[in-house]
């Protein structure tokens, strides 16, 4: 009676396991957008790939808007530093668990983040040019100190 019993706990245990692992996970939302995945091709004018395409939405933007988004993610990438992230053990552990117990899938590959954010940042700063607005100098804004705001010039 009592190894009735176990095994239908151990059952049960395992069945609301696989149940937990086809939960979705939460994603933490993006403050500038929903990455695309990488295109071969931009839709904007002749200019060459950046790996990054506009959704219609961003094509709409105006001068205003595009400048405060490249702010906002201008700021974020300067955090970025490739010695402070966690270690391939603690998210070989997270892609582990995230399909099991849930949560976000968000730094599992921090260097594939950082090269979305700043292909979109290019894609961003040739759009600013195609509408003849103020443009920034990335390499000099992702290069200042952190608490400098970034200025198009």
């Amino acid at each position: 009676m009592y190894a009735l019993r176990t095994h239908m706990v151990v059952a049960l245990a395992c069945a609301l396991a696989g149940g937990c692992s086809t939960a979705p996970a939460d994603t933490r939302p993006n403050l500038v957008g929903d990455m695309k995945a990488p295109s071969s091709e931009v839709t904007t004018g002749s200019l060459p790939a950046s790996g990054y395409q506009l959704s219609d939405n961003e094509l709409k933007y105006d001068c205003r808007k595009l400048t405060g988004m490249m702010q906002i993610r201008i700021l974020q990438v300067r955090g970025y530093d490739s010695n402070k992230q966690a270690s391939a053990a603690a998210r070989g552990l997270q892609s582990f668990a995230t399909p099991i117990w849930g949560g976000t899938k968000e730094g599992l590959d921090p260097e594939a983040q950082h090269r979305k954010d700043i292909a979109m940042l290019e894609a961003f700063n040739r759009r600013l040019a195609e509408k003849n607005c103020k443009t920034f100098d990335l390499n000099a804004e992702l290069a200042a100190t952190k608490d400098t705001t970034p200025t198009p010039r």
